[in-house]
């Protein structure tokens, strides 16, 4: 097998993959000899059978099918540990050349993390936090006497505490900058759709009967999502990359703490299955925690 790696904008990347024809005939020869052990032919034990006999029985498009379902993703891992790649979101594959007794080609689009350029944004941040002081029960606000002018009470300081956020995360936005590969928009766009889809679905709608009940277009639909995809991708982005400026960090103990505390059962094994989503979620929440005391 033989690859070359090239770079797009960004963190964007296209991976070309040569999969030689030995290769492709010896996985062919895999798939058909299980699939052989599967057919029963007059006169023949399973799978003892003449292969000429056996090959009328088969569907070739099956077995060539199955090849490329095993053959794809082994040379994609292989290609991006040979290429030291880390990418971020699922590849976009096309088989360019799939002939037989001729190698076969893929191209294979993907991208790593993007750059985040953080700008001043503790300057941003700290403006923000001096002029949206939040009260807290207990203490007086500088300045002032007079508590409902800062919240007045434990519901109120949640409600500026949330408005301040709402604001940082706004300017966050605004002056961090993200350069998003489309690979990796389009695939957010795809998930969102997907997942409107299952939606509707469930609901028991059709697709169009959705669109047409909202007083919506499909255009209209991807379009919003795409604003929705590239607000939430930069703002991952952004917070992540301010969580490795801070150095913020969720230690085994903390995401221990946090499951030891779910009392459904079924509940707590998937936090115990996707303790890395848990762990994503909660230094998100720690960043957010620290930017509203800079």
């Amino acid at each position: 097998m033989t690859t070359a790696l090239t770079r797009l904008s960004g963190s964007a990347f296209e991976l070309t993959i040569t999969i030689p024809w030995a290769d492709v005939k010896r996985v062919y020869d895999e798939v058909f000899e299980e699939l052989a052990a599967q057919i029963e032919i007059e006169g023949f034990r399973p799978g003892k059978a003449p292969r000429n006999l056996i090959e009328e029985k088969i569907d070739k498009s099956k077995v060539y099918g199955e090849v490329i379902n095993r053959l794809v993703p082994e040379s994609y891992r292989k290609a991006l540990e040979e290429h030291n790649l880390k990418p971020v979101v699922a590849p976009q594959v096309k088989i360019t050349s799939a002939e037989e007794e001729k190698d076969w080609q893929l191209i294979a689009s993907a991208a790593e993390k993007p750059q985040v350029d953080l700008d001043d944004y503790k300057k941003y941040v700290a403006e923000i936090n001096a002029k949206n002081k939040i009260w807290t029960p207990g203490k007086e606000p500088e300045g002032s006497e007079d508590k409902s002018a800062q919240g007045g009470s434990a519901s109120g300081g949640k409600q500026e505490e949330q408005k301040k956020i709402s604001e940082i995360i706004d300017k966050l936005l605004e002056v961090c900058k993200v350069e998003l590969p489309a690979v990796m928009l389009e695939s957010e766009i795809s998930r969102l759709i997907t997942a409107l889809l299952e939606d509707v679905r469930n609901a028991g709608l059709t697709y169009e009967q959705y669109l047409q009940s909202s007083g919506q277009t499909a255009d209209g639909v991807k379009e919003k999502y795409r604003k929705q995809a590239e607000t939430a991708l930069k703002l991952e982005f952004i917070l992540e990359a301010i969580a490795e400026d801070l150095k913020i960090e969720v230690t085994p103990e903390e995401i221990k703490a946090v499951v030891e505390k779910e009392t459904d059962q079924e509940r707590k094994k998937a936090l115990e299955e996707q303790s890395y989503v848990l762990a994503s979620i909660m230094r998100r929440d720690k960043t957010i925690s620290k930017l509203l005391t800079l």
